[in-house]
């Protein structure tokens, strides 16, 4: 990283109220967790099988062989429902009229319902709310200075500047804002009766003519509200009829990252219907607490999901149908989760607790760490910090990508700091420039966590069968988690706590070309 120049007055984090023990990892320990959650007998660990709740029983072992505290609903777990399969029912129709003219849809070509859509019927005016996205953290929101209580709102897919790598958002990656659960739970926050999503057209122009299909598709137990895709060339008919179009849309957002939203005229009414038969089952969070003198506390997190027999997520199609193992992707987290835990219980008075969670749902929309965000079993206002790890076991050449040192007054001075007192330094990254990336910890920016995000890198078997426990550097992964431990004894004992640094659009606040 570079010479950290801080936005606000560093806190002092380097004052402990007590002098702190060097972490230490076992390679052995943490690459035998590796291998027991990367077996064939998880079959890859997909949210909704049977497989999964089995690694969550383990995990929940291990939390309780360590004489750690239950944090879940249910003990050691906190369960929600995830849907694995949705089918078409017979009332599913949207038309639109523009004036006196009415237009009837067909179902499967020219709009679908999206498998997390509740069942239910809209009608009315269609507010055109940009990609539906309220980003605090970033200065952006698409539902300012609109109404949309008891109207459809119409949105874009993914998020805006999604080729600038200077955005404040993602760039090439989106963040959790893209994601379909999020806008839909956006938009019934804000009131809308249902949600209609389409193609943010010119960017994906191949994609215009493709709607997802239902099926087999793990997403939330319901959006809450009618939840359609509708085919982009249809959409912009709508947009036309306020003399707008999708392009100038986009471009418009893009250009200085303003919201462009607006109500389409009352001549453009919409009615429709949602039908579907869906099935569901429950996933869990497994939580554990290790109190401290005071209640304020550190999440450190990881998902423990994969993506099974690969399915629709394989980067290798040919072999979907074939174990994920996920050793990297993420039982390598996992496990750093579990052994700093298992050294945090034998080094206990902190001045702060340690909430340890490992979520579920990750890999199909940060399923299990949104939820726990909106039914937090810990005051989210006490938590200080969350670190996420996540890919965490392929550190190649002492390069280690670290996200969120920009997220809390003196998280980088901090890292830096630790980093430079071990016996051999990593090259630390600082991802903060390109966004904050698709993992958990991103859930918790709404709610103005500062957060620390450990990532080894991407590589040839990210999604694939041979994501396996051999290719683990456990060595490498223990150095990393004894770097990540020390970062958390000072969070622990520090006696402030860092202050969340929001991060502001281009030309926010006026000014500029």
């Amino acid at each position: 990283m570079r010479k950290p120049r801080l936005l606000l007055p560093c806190i002092a984090l380097a004052v402990v109220l007590r002098l702190a023990v060097a972490v230490e990892i076992d390679p052995k320990l943490y690459l035998e967790d590796v291998k027991v959650l990367s077996s064939e007998k998880y079959k890859g660990r997909r949210s909704g099988t049977k497989e999964l709740d089995q690694a969550a029983q383990f995990i929940a072992g291990q939390f309780r062989a360590m004489g750690l505290r239950p944090a879940g609903d249910g003990g050691y777990f906190q369960r929600f429902r995830v849907t694995t399969d949705a089918e078409a029912g017979r009332s599913n129709s949207l038309s639109y009229a523009i004036g006196r003219v009415v237009t009837r849809l067909k179902f499967d070509q020219d709009f679908c319902p999206l498998a997390l859509s509740s069942n239910g019927r809209a009608s009315g005016q269609v507010v055109f709310a940009g990609y539906g996205i309220t980003a605090p953290e970033y200065g952006y929101d698409d539902y300012a200075n609109i109404d949309v209580r008891g109207k459809v709102v119409l949105v874009l897919a993914h998020e805006p500047q999604e080729y600038d790598d200077s955005s404040v958002f993602g760039g090439k990656v989106y963040t959790d804002h893209a994601q379909v659960q999020i806008k839909a739970l956006n938009a019934k926050l804000h009131g809308a009766s249902a949600i209609i999503l389409t193609d943010d057209a010119p960017n994906h122009r191949d994609n215009t003519e493709r709607l997802e299909k239902l099926g087999r598709a793990v997403g939330p137990d319901g959006a809450g509200i009618p939840f359609l895709q509708l085919r982009f060339d249809e959409a912009e008919k709508w947009l036309e009829s306020a003399g707008q179009s999708v392009g100038s849309e986009i471009q418009a957002i893009d250009k200085d990252l303003r919201p462009q939203s607006f109500a389409l005229p009352p001549s453009l009414s919409v009615n429709l219907s949602v039908d579907l038969k869906t099935e569901t089952r429950p996933v869990f969070n497994v939580l554990a607490y290790l109190p401290g003198a005071t209640d304020e506390y550190v999440i450190l997190g990881a998902h423990y999901d994969h993506v099974g027999l690969g399915e629709q997520y394989s980067m290798e199609p040919r072999k979907a149908g074939t174990i994920h193992p996920g050793a990297d992707d993420n039982a390598s987290g996992t496990s750093g989760v579990l052994e700093l835990a298992r050294w945090f219980s034998k080094h206990k008075d902190h001045r702060r607790g340690v909430l340890f969670i490992t979520f579920g749902g990750e890999e199909f929309g940060l399923l299990g760490s949104n939820y726990y965000v909106g039914h937090a079993e810990l005051p989210l206002s006490k938590a200080v910090a969350m670190i996420n790890l996540d890919m965490i076991g392929r550190v190649r050449d002492g390069r280690v990508f670290v996200g969120g040192v920009n997220t809390g007054s003196g998280l980088k001075a901090l890292v830096e700091e630790l980093d430079a007192q071990a016996p051999a330094k990593f090259d630390l990254e600082d991802t903060d420039s390109g966004g904050y990336g698709s993992s958990d910890h991103y859930s918790f920016t709404p709610k103005e966590i500062p957060f620390l995000f450990f990532f080894s890198g991407l590589h040839p078997d990210y999604h694939t069968p041979s994501d396996t426990w051999d290719r683990i550097d456990a060595p490498q992964a223990s150095r990393l988690l004894e770097l990540i431990g020390r970062v958390m004894e000072r969070l622990l004992d520090a006696p402030d706590r860092p202050v969340f640094l929001k991060r502001l659009p281009p030309n926010a606040g006026g000014g500029g070309n």
